[in-house]
């Protein structure tokens, strides 16, 4: 479990950084989707450990 949120951690910190780029250069721009794309993958995730938990 830790390696699966040291993973998140590391995404988010990408997608802020975007490469190194700070948010608002042209490269930033995409952190919104980024940060979303996280968001629904953690969504999954933690619908697929509910349900195997409580299968």
């Amino acid at each position: 479990m830790a390696t699966i949120i040291e993973y998140y951690c590391s995404a988010v910190l990408s997608s802020i950084t975007n490469d190194g780029h700070p948010p608002l250069e042209a490269s930033g721009l995409k952190l919104p989707e980024n940060l979303i794309l996280i968001e629904q993958s953690l969504e999954r995730m933690e619908k697929k450990c509910f349900t195997t938990t409580f299968s």
